[in-house]
């Protein structure tokens, strides 16, 4: 098993310079204006190259709580097929601002409880990767868990979400369902599709999430972990949801044609 896994982005999706990819990430963070809530349990964040959906990214790691101990990311399968889900059991994950180091006590308790270790999910994935220089810029002492998350029935999301609430504590962790919203459509078909899916999110039911991405209404390539997310908030009673921000491509891009969506939440204790 290797015991690092190496960026496989950096140059791409994000600059490889260190002390650039430091900058920009906290640069994403300031702009976004908000104060850390610490009530906050779990965000959605996108996973696009920072150019398109950082500032995005930044307004749900600027609103998450001012200290985190354990960062859990819930990332899609982009480029490999996997069953069910596949937890990182190595020691880290390396990008140009050095090593995040892995919970392993968080991990080993959910491989305990059933998850396992596919090396080629997590070798190429990017959306997993992209969400790590954020973590290390926030809270530099922070560990993570990597879990790759195939198909999002209903069954796989609430009973993934229910071994995170049992290996986890009550305090000092932190969800980040990795997720961009609808492709390539006009914008205005994207707001449409991309407001039925945050509308559906904000509701809090995994269940009415489910359904506008089953039904093709909507559109989200982290839709099974953000219904993951929603699932984890129902087993913990937490009652807080709240849109943080929304853009698309087409900010950076200025094609209008054919956009990608980026959208930012929060989950909460309270009532959002």
């Amino acid at each position: 098993m290797d015991k690092l896994r190496e960026p496989v982005v950096a140059g791409a999706f994000y600059t490889a310079d260190p002390a650039l990819l430091r900058e920009t990430v906290s640069g994403y963070i300031g702009d976004a204006g908000l104060d850390p809530d610490p009530d906050i349990a779990g965000v959605v964040s996108p996973h696009a190259g920072y150019v398109y959906s950082g500032p995005v990214a930044g307004y749900a790691f600027a609103a998450a709580p001012a200290s985190v101990d354990t960062v859990i990311i819930l990332a899609p399968s982009h480029s490999y097929p996997v069953i069910g889900a596949s937890i990182y059991a190595g020691e880290g994950y390396r990008t140009p601002l050095g090593v995040c180091e892995i919970d392993r006590a968080v991990t080993d308790r959910l491989m305990e409880l059933g998850l396992s270790y596919d090396s080629m999910a997590h070798s190429r994935e990017h959306s997993a990767e992209v969400q790590v220089p954020f973590v290390q810029v926030k809270w530099p002492e922070a560990r993570i868990v990597v879990i790759v998350q195939g198909a999002g029935s209903p069954d796989l999301c609430s009973g993934l979400a229910g071994m995170i609430d049992t290996a986890v504590g009550k305090d000092g962790y932190l969800l980040v369902a990795s997720s961009d919203l609808s492709h390539y459509h006009p914008l205005d078909t994207a707001a449409l599709l991309d407001g039925r899916v945050i509308d559906a999110f904000l509701s809090g039911e995994a269940e009415r999430l489910g359904a506008v991405l089953g039904k093709r209404e909507g559109e989200a390539c982290g839709g099974g972990p953000m219904t993951t997310l929603l699932s984890f908030a129902a087993a913990r009673g937490l009652s807080g949801f709240r849109k943080l921000a929304y853009d698309t491509s087409a900010t950076a891009s200025g094609d209008r044609s054919a956009v990608v969506g980026y959208f930012a939440g929060a989950v909460s204790r309270g009532t959002g």
